[in-house]
């Protein structure tokens, strides 16, 4: 777990702004101290969302429909028997007609031909991080040949935000001592407090780290070479930023 943090400290003698939800009366009876602090929270995703499906061609609607049938029933038992349960599962797409995506032009007349109608469906697959590259790698070997997203969460985001919250009220209350330390006062009871809390995101480009934001795998047809390589899976780091807002009466 990695965390960063930024502190604003604003030292108030006179007043408090009357923008504020909570207004303070700030006089030499009443003086405070107000710290803005924001922490981030960095953590590696445990949690993966995988969508894949199968891509069937034939030369009649219904050659197509019983070859997607029979590619996704193997597919399913092999996700099930890996473990995955029916609950992790839910329907993504399901397409059945005509093929008009041109790629006529670039194949055989006898290839052509087969290739009249496409039929498609695909699942989303909600896994452990950990899981993840395993039943990806299942599902290709039993017929999956449509790998098409990958996404990264946490599966406790609310333990996210409540460890960044109090990293920066610690830091918030640290911070109000020093500086009521160093004007020769003594810090006292907080007057109020507040907190914002910016959406759990995915670490993207520029970070020093190698991670997967998204995957794919197509199918080409017949008449195509088959790739060595395989698919490998990096989950990704997911951040939660908190900011708070606390006014402490100055002794």
């Amino acid at each position: 777990m990695r965390l960063s943090h930024f502190v604003t400290i604003v030292f108030l003698c006179v007043l408090v702004p009357n923008a504020h939800s909570q207004n303070n009366e700030v006089n030499r009876q009443n003086r405070t101290v107000e710290i803005i602090a924001t922490e981030k929270v960095q953590v590696v995703a445990d949690v993966a969302n995988v969508t894949l499906g199968c891509v069937s061609y034939g030369q009649t609607h219904d050659q197509a429909y019983q070859a997607n049938l029979k590619a996704a029933d193997s597919v399913i038992k092999a996700i099930l028997g890996a473990g995955v349960q029916k609950t992790q599962i839910e329907s993504s797409s399901i397409e059945l007609g005509e093929d008009n995506s041109g790629d006529g032009a670039d194949t055989s007349t006898r290839v052509h031909k087969t290739r009249q109608f496409k039929a498609h469906q695909s699942w989303r697959f909600h896994l452990s991080a950990s899981d993840a590259q395993k039943i990806v790698d299942i599902s290709v070997q039993a017929g999956a040949n449509g790998i098409e997203y990958v996404s990264w969460d946490i599966a406790d985001p609310e333990a996210l935000e409540t460890k960044a919250r109090t990293t920066a009220m610690v830091r918030a209350r640290r911070t109000a001592t020093e500086m009521a330390q160093s004007g020769g006062g003594k810090l006292g009871d907080m007057l109020y407090a507040s907190n914002s809390v910016s959406g759990i995101i995915g670490l993207l480009a520029g970070q020093a780290q190698l991670d997967t934001t998204s995957a794919s795998l197509g199918s080409r047809g017949s008449g195509f070479p088959t790739p060595t390589f395989t698919l490998q899976l990096f989950p990704e780091k997911i951040e939660k930023q908190v900011t708070v807002r606390e006014i402490f009466a100055l002794e």
